[in-house]
């Protein structure tokens, strides 16, 4: 299974996310299962290196390593691209399995 190391962010806004996109950073967030959402980011060279496997798993399940090494199984619900440059992501939803 894929695995993605991610960082936990306590800031939010058009601002934040768009200096993470500009550091070579997608702003994401965990949420489902009963549980408080999570905003983080992780790398985009990161999750472009294992986009196409992603690809052709059907369900998109994934592993996503915070901090403290403890592993959090989501499912990819949703990518949104940018507007007119539709190679670069620009938030990715994950649900908490």
């Amino acid at each position: 299974m894929n695995k993605i190391k991610i960082f936990e962010r306590n800031i939010t806004g058009k601002k934040i996310n768009k200096l993470l996109r500009i550091n070579g950073k997608i702003p994401a967030i965990i949420y489902g299962n009963k549980k408080k959402e999570i905003l983080i980011f992780i790398k985009n060279k990161d999750f472009l290196n294992i986009k196409n496997d992603l690809l052709d798993n059907k369900y998109k399940i994934l592993q996503l390593v915070n901090k403290e090494n403890k592993l959090i199984r989501v499912k990819i619900l949703e990518i949104q691209y940018h507007p007119y440059q539709l190679t670069k992501i620009y938030h990715i939803d994950f649900l908490r399995l």
